[in-house]
């Protein structure tokens, strides 16, 4: 790749960036300075195009913008699918496998895919209810301890929805320390989480329950990029106090 102090063959093409994802992201303080960033080094060889949120929501494919390279990851109403049919008709390089996306959108895949690669995860168990299918796992809920499938968790745990896209998260604390639980949801304003006195587990739905694992009200987050490359950043914990 070239350096800042090379100069580009005259008349060479610059390589195209498409960055496809909705504009709260596409347009975010972190995507400008990552953008920013690489245009202050690669700007003789490389240029952006963020594809406008009405465009990938509304038109076919065939009418988004052409790009050399391209960036695009899911969120909330993503159209995931058109995105893929992108790739395939145009054949960009593709940063982010877009069909492995998909597995993020479940927490079960993504356990598996950590267990694969030999990367600690927590003690965790699967209460799955279908009714469709009228699959209804065995949970056991005997206050200060749960029974998931003939797994007991002991309080403080973790329960979380199957689906990645469910924000809504408990942590539940035993009654030694007061019980309750703690609510975590996607940050609004300034809050991320709130207390609840409520210390029983939801009785609808498929979630994952997990061994809290103590923190000392710190989070770590690591951003993997390829096997060479790793950034990582630590934060209030957002079932701290929530603010």
């Amino acid at each position: 790749m070239a350096t800042k102090e090379e100069a580009p063959t005259p008349g060479r093409k610059k390589i195209v960036i498409g960055v496809c994802a909705m504009k709260r992201k596409a347009t975010s303080k972190p995507m400008r300075e990552i953008m920013a960033k690489i245009i202050e080094y690669y700007g003789d060889w490389l240029e952006f195009i963020v594809f406008p949120e009405d465009v990938i929501m509304n038109e076919p494919v065939e009418q988004w913008p052409l790009c050399d390279c391209l960036i695009s990851f899911h969120a909330t109403d993503f159209p995931l699918t058109k995105a893929i049919e992108y790739e395939r008709l145009r054949r960009p390089y593709v940063i982010n496998d877009l069909h492995r996306q998909y597995d993020l959108l479940d927490r079960r895949k993504v356990f598996r895919t950590l267990a694969r690669a030999g990367i600690e995860h927590p003690r965790h168990g699967v209460l799955i209810r279908n009714p469709e299918t009228g699959e209804e796992g065995e949970l056991v809920d005997n206050g200060d301890t749960l029974e998931v499938n003939g797994m007991v968790f002991t309080k403080p745990f973790v329960e979380k929805s199957v689906s990645a896209e469910d924000h809504n998260i408990y942590i539940y604390y035993p009654s030694s320390v007061g019980g309750g639980s703690q609510r975590l949801f996607r940050k609004i304003n300034n809050r991320s989480s709130y207390y609840s006195p409520i210390s029983t587990v939801r009785q609808d739905g498929s979630y994952i329950y997990e061994d809290f694992i103590p923190a000392d009200g710190t989070d770590v987050k690591v951003y993997a990029v390829g096997p060479y490359y790793a950034h990582a950043e630590a934060r209030k914990a957002p079932g701290l106090d929530g603010k």
